[in-house]
């Protein structure tokens, strides 16, 4: 049998990347180009290797499994292992899929008398059809191919609508910035309720370097005016914390109901910017802390008053830092 590596390879870059594209489009992801097409060049030289080098245990299964983890490694990113699970768990679905449509397509187009005619079981437990596989793998990437292609407008229209309601957050106390991205949430109508001062609200690990030693870890179960009267009892003054002038306690109802308070830093002021529009600068908000995780994708780590937002769409000209 006559094998033209070539054809090998370039047959699985094609349906490589459209597993990937499949893939991204299952977990709304938008991956760069560069890197989609590096990670199926990845598995195209994967697949056509086996045919010029002879390395043991080189297509074990084990191989097999590093290899898809780098491709999607390689095409998405990390994002922490919760995101990583993820992309994997819909590369491996999107690739089953594709391969149980190959064979059912082969099946459907080939003539024979009984389903298990012209198949071989090979010594190393394959199976061999005779009805070549490589039109079906075109075909199978073709019909994924035209289905991206159709709902590529309406993915972007929503995407578009989605990031209308991202916004970049860059928060300055001092000498210090910190950029952030941030969702913009209508239902947000968190106030100072002296001062009627909008919060934004932020992951508390944005600051972790910059809270008192063991604040960062309590905040995610703690009240934080217990964290005030444990930090004065327990010989520290919390006067001389940098920030301590910038405190405040802002008390807001949960979801369960409940009353909280929520521990919040005055900064000097907070610059909002999204794409097409010139950023704007807020002096007038709070930072309130929060212990959790905002977005499990790591999408998001701050909360938008919708105060802030109308702000900076009335906003005419970019205001300059004082």
């Amino acid at each position: 049998m006559t094998v033209y590596i070539d054809l090998v390879f370039l047959n699985n870059l094609a349906v490589d990347a459209s597993v990937l594209m499949l893939t991204a489009k299952m977990r709304h992801l938008r991956p760069v180009r560069l890197r989609l097409f590096s990670s199926a060049l990845v598995g195209a030289t994967y697949a056509a290797a086996m045919f010029v080098t002879r390395l043991p245990y080189f297509y074990s299964f084990g191989a097999k499994v590093i290899v898809s983890l780098l491709m999607v490694l390689i095409a998405f990113g990390y994002g922490g292992p919760l995101r990583y699970v993820r992309n994997i768990g819909a590369f491996y679905a999107v690739s089953f899929g594709t391969l149980g449509g190959v064979i059912g397509i082969s099946f459907l187009l080939r003539s024979a008398r009984s389903p298990w005619e012209g198949m071989t079981v090979t010594s190393g437990g394959g199976i061999v059809l005779a009805w070549q596989l490589q039109l079906g793998l075109y075909v199978v990437a073709l019909i994924l191919s035209i289905w991206i292609f159709r709902s590529a407008s309406e993915t972007k229209k929503k995407s578009l609508d989605l990031q209308q309601l991202f916004w970049d957050v860059e928060i300055r106390i001092d000498d210090g910035v910190w950029g952030i991205k941030a969702l913009l949430d209508t239902g947000n109508r968190l106030y100072d309720p002296l001062t009627r001062t909008p919060v934004l609200i932020m992951e508390s690990g944005v600051w972790k370097d910059q809270l008192p030693a063991g604040w960062y870890e309590r905040l995610k179960n703690e009240s934080p005016d217990r964290l005030l009267t444990d930090a004065t009892s327990g010989g520290m003054a919390v006067d001389q914390w940098k920030w301590a002038h910038r405190i405040r306690l802002i008390p807001f109802r949960a979801v369960s109901g409940s009353s909280k308070l929520m521990l919040a830093i005055k900064p000097d002021y907070v610059l909002l910017s999204r794409d097409g529009h010139p950023p704007v600068q807020v002096n007038r908000v709070l930072v309130g802390l929060d212990g959790g995780t905002m977005s499990s994708e790591g999408t998001y780590r701050a909360i938008v008053h919708p105060d802030m937002a109308q702000a900076g769409a009335d906003a005419s000209a970019p205001s300059q830092p004082a």
